[in-house]
């Protein structure tokens, strides 16, 4: 069964920015302030999906993070586009743009 796509309103920087917090919290109170100041920005869906890693920000926003990624290749920076280009990968093996970087 294929996944089916999630569209949050937030931007994938935004639910990048969101990701990479909560991966980096240390404490309840760290993820109460990310779950206050960004899960109205984010929101609660994906913040949830996230929080659980039921999804990750390339996978709610494949094009968006493929996107970015061409950038970092742009700007030199191989690795990280690759890390992200895996991602999308990993959530949709048949992903054009992706399969094609990778």
């Amino acid at each position: 069964m294929a996944k089916s796509s999630y569209a949050p309103v937030a931007s994938y920087s935004d639910l990048k920015r969101v990701d990479v917090a909560l991966a980096q919290a240390q404490t309840a109170d760290d993820i109460r302030r990310i779950c206050t100041t960004d899960g109205p920005k984010v929101g609660y869906k994906a913040f949830c999906y996230m929080l659980t890693n039921r999804m990750t920000a390339e996978s709610m926003k494949p094009d968006e993070a493929c996107e970015t990624a061409a950038a970092l290749e742009e700007a030199g920076e191989f690795e990280k586009a690759q890390e992200i280009y895996g991602k999308v990968l990993a959530a949709y093996p048949d992903h054009a743009v992706a399969k094609e970087k990778v």
